[in-house]
């Protein structure tokens, strides 16, 4: 008799330590997949071709965004003449 209570209270501390586990496995991958989630980003326009890019794409010169350098520097150029 004490055998098979022993068995049980070990079962028992089993299936909690399991059940203690796979929700905190749960509960990581839902804090993960709320991590990743990548908010929206803010699109500018190149002011030498009129394309949209996201603004962490793009090269900056004061207000102005661009494609790229190069079409900064053409932009620019077209300004100073």
């Amino acid at each position: 008799m004490t055998r098979l209570l022993t068995l049980l209270a070990i079962g028992y501390f089993v299936w909690q330590f399991v059940k203690n586990y796979l929700n905190k496995q749960e509960i990581r991958q839902k804090r993960q997949s709320e991590n990743n989630r990548q908010s929206p980003l803010a699109m500018v326009q190149c002011q030498y071709c009129r394309v949209h890019l996201p603004e962490n794409e793009a090269v900056a010169a004061g207000n102005n965004w661009f494609c790229g350098s190069e079409h900064k520097a053409l932009w620019l150029k077209s300004q100073q003449g």
